[in-house]
C-alpha cells in the first residue's frame, strides 16, 4: 500500500490534569491515559502506534467493503 493513501493522524498530550497524562488524537479522541508519574515515552508511544494500527485496519475494512459492494452491484447489472 502506498503511504501516501494511508490516512495520517496526529496525537497530542493533555497535561491539563497535573496526576493524569491523557492521549488524545487530533479530533479529541481519546486514546489512553496514564498517571503522571509513571508515564514513560515508550508506554505513549506505543498506545499511539496501537490506537494508529487499528485506525488503518478499520480504513482498510471500509474501503474493501466498499469495493466489493460495487464489485456486488457490477455483477447484478451485467
Amino acid at each position: 500500500m502506498d503511504e501516501e493513501m494511508l490516512p495520517k493522524f496526529d496525537y497530542y498530550l493533555d497535561e491539563s490534569d497535573p496526576d493524569v497524562i491523557v492521549l488524545r488524537r487530533q479530533d479529541d479522541s481519546f486514546i489512553a491515559a496514564f498517571s503522571a508519574r509513571g508515564a514513560t515515552k515508550e508506554g505513549i508511544e506505543q498506545a499511539a502506534k496501537e490506537d494508529y494500527a487499528k485506525l488503518l485496519v478499520e480504513a482498510q475494512a471500509s474501503g474493501s467493503l466498499g469495493l466489493r459492494e460495487a464489485d456486488a452491484r457490477k455483477s447484478r447489472s451485467a
